[in-house]
């Protein structure tokens, strides 16, 4: 059997992600981890805050930002843009959220389009027009190696 994997990344998101296994000690309501994670390059001291992501389970899912999905008395839905650029409300079923991405179990295949902002001027058939991903106004700062 496998451990899961357990991901560490500073938190200022400098340093490279690194992965390594962990053993689990169940307790009362609690989980201690202990994590075995390679440091040749000396990225982690100790007593030092870190990020942990511990991945439990993989699966092929389709994740869309939350931000585009809205709720309705019937609902959660999102707008899906077709390939003629008007949009269609799709009903969704939403499952866990990943940082700011929420993953649809049923309404949005893969490679689907959906409206993110603008929501509120938006109806189903509305001709819509694809912007560029906006740029981060202040990306995180690259300390010299």
């Amino acid at each position: 059997m496998s451990l899961p994997l357990i991901t560490l990344l500073l938190p200022n998101g400098t340093a490279p992600a690194k992965r390594g296994f962990y053993a689990m000690q169940p307790g009362t309501g609690t989980v201690n981890l202990r994590a075995t994670i390679r440091n040749a390059d000396r990225h982690f001291w100790p007593g030092q805050f870190v990020n942990v992501q511990l991945i439990l389970t993989t699966a092929k899912a389709v994740l869309v930002p939350s931000q585009a999905t809205q709720i309705s008395q019937k609902g959660p839905f999102v707008y899906v843009v077709k390939p003629d650029q008007t949009v269609d409300l799709r009903p969704v079923t939403l499952g866990q959220r990943q940082g700011d991405d929420v993953v649809v179990t049923t309404g949005v295949a893969s490679g689907e389009e959906v409206v993110v902002t603008g929501q509120l001027t938006v109806a189903p058939g509305a001709k819509v027009r694809i912007a560029p991903p906006a740029v981060p106004q202040n990306p995180p700062e690259k300390r010299p190696s």
